[in-house]
């Protein structure tokens, strides 16, 4: 059963026996005090009934100068005077024996027990008829005298009211029924829409949204499900895009290895094949084996301090920026001056929290970069200090430079701007994807800034930085 139709089964339910409820007790309070109405009528009949009775009877016994009228006078008496009542009247001796009926009456036998009992008038109903009892003395004896009086047009007024709110019950039902799938449909309307909107985004149409309208709890409904909408779809988007990186990475690497294979299997198929071959030739094709195989250990390398950046247990400590610097400048001056080219590198004195081993690898990578992308003679320029608890790192060059639109793309993997030029140099597009996620987990940010033929400019921010006093 779905749920507007539960909703309207439910309150239909519950309307209807509220007003059917309704209508039994106020037609049930009704018929009471109609009935309580009619029963202090017929009451007031009979004790007027049974006074007068006793004025005519003492009128009768002083006309026929009696002092007591015998049983057979009162019997004649009580006919002359009820014989024509359009009630019934019953008079009872002491021992419930009837003295006088006028007409044939189903008087309840425990009404004559109750009176008798009690001593005070009681009054009974049965088959449309109200019968009333009290106890009467007449002539020095004790008499019951019942009273029946037909009560048909208050039971058939109940039975009439009963039935029309029967039939006022069946209309109400009918109408609210009516009314009620409307509001029920009108008010379910958002929770449909919610629906088939949840129902798309299933299906893959993470771009859908739900309309939301008012402030009820339906419209939050509608607004959490667009919002985990949004989730699902910048999810389902990161990992599409972390997917086709990673074929990206995979085909990449794959032709990153297999042109030194390719290479080295050649050189030494010569070497194997060739059984004439001369010394200069020798060197010639085992230096190539060598460089590539170089170019294979330096890619390995690469890639797995890429691969293992991100999952290595770090240790962080406080390390001193200035003494760091030299420390890793003394290391790359070897480097720069095998190149010819001119490295400064030195910073601010003050702590910030590092992995030692990730950011003296963060520097070295950019130095190299820098050194790859200059000429003879070049400077290459390494700098650090600290700005609000920000320590700034600038690594600049005077090489190359990189064009505007490949700026974004320069820390993918495998990513290069001039391949030829990074192969000569034992590249393999590595070293800045480290680099970006070496100043991730620092949590840090890093940009570059180039020009064509001017140089190229590296700058990282890294929060957390201290100057000492």
């Amino acid at each position: 059963m779905r749920l507007w139709q539960k909703i309207f089964l439910c309150t239909l339910i519950l309307v209807m026996l509220a007003v059917s409820i309704t209508s039994i007790l106020l037609l049930d309070n009704s018929f009471s005090l109609a009935l309580e109405q009619r029963k202090q009528s017929v009451y007031s009949e009979h004790e007027f009934l049974a006074t007068s009775f006793k004025s005519l009877m003492l009128t009768e016994r002083l006309r026929a100068n009696a002092v007591v009228l015998d049983e057979k006078t009162l019997q004649g008496f009580m006919a002359d005077t009820f014989g024509k009542s359009k009630s019934g009247v019953a008079f009872f001796d002491g021992d419930n024996k009837q003295i006088y009926t006028n007409k044939e009456m189903s008087i309840p036998k425990e009404l004559l027990d109750k009176v008798k009992i009690s001593g005070i008038p009681h009054m009974q109903v049965r088959n449309s008829q109200l019968y009333t009892a009290s106890a009467e003395s007449l002539e020095a004896k004790n008499y019951y005298v019942i009273t029946e009086n037909d009560i048909h047009d208050v039971m058939e007024t109940h039975e009439n009211m009963l039935y029309q709110i029967q039939v006022i019950s069946m209309s109400c039902a009918l109408v609210i029924a009516i009314i009620l799938i409307i509001v029920v449909q009108m008010l379910l309307y958002p929770l449909k829409r919610v629906n088939e909107g949840t129902r798309e985004i299933a299906q893959g149409n993470y771009h859908k949204r739900i309309r939301e309208r008012g402030h009820d709890e339906l419209s939050e409904l509608a607004q959490n499900m667009n919002i985990m909408a949004e989730s699902v779809e910048i999810n389902i988007m990161a990992l599409e895009d972390v997917a086709e990186n990673r074929k990206h990475f995979i085909d990449n690497l794959s032709h990153e290895m297999k042109t030194p294979l390719t290479s080295i299997l050649g050189f030494s198929d010569l070497l194997q094949i060739k059984k004439e071959i001369s010394d200069e030739s020798r060197i010639e094709y085992a230096g190539i084996i060598k460089e590539e195989a170089t170019r294979m250990r330096t890619l390995s390398g690469k890639l797995m301090e890429l691969i293992t950046v991100g999952e290595a247990k770090l240790e962080w400590q406080q390390e001193d920026m200035k003494k760091l610097f030299t420390e890793i400048g003394t290391s790359l001056q070897v480097v720069a001056d095998s190149h010819k080219m001119h490295l400064s590198c030195e910073a601010e004195k003050g702590m910030l929290w590092v992995d030692r081993e990730l950011f003296k690898s963060l520097l070295y990578n950019l130095v190299d970069n820098a050194i790859k992308a200059s000429k003879e003679d070049g400077n290459i320029r390494v700098a650090g200090q600290f700005e609000k608890n920000q320590f700034c790192i600038e690594v600049a060059d005077e090489g190359v430079g990189i064009p505007k639109e490949e700026i974004e793309k320069i820390t993918q993997a495998f990513y290069m701007v001039d391949k030829a030029r990074s192969r000569a140099n034992g590249g393999a597009g590595l070293g800045l994807a480290l680099c970006a996620e070496i100043v991730s987990t620092h949590r840090g940010k890093m940009r570059f800034e180039s020009q064509l033929g001017e140089g190229t400019r590296v700058l990282i921010r890294m929060k957390g930085g201290k100057v000492s006093a």
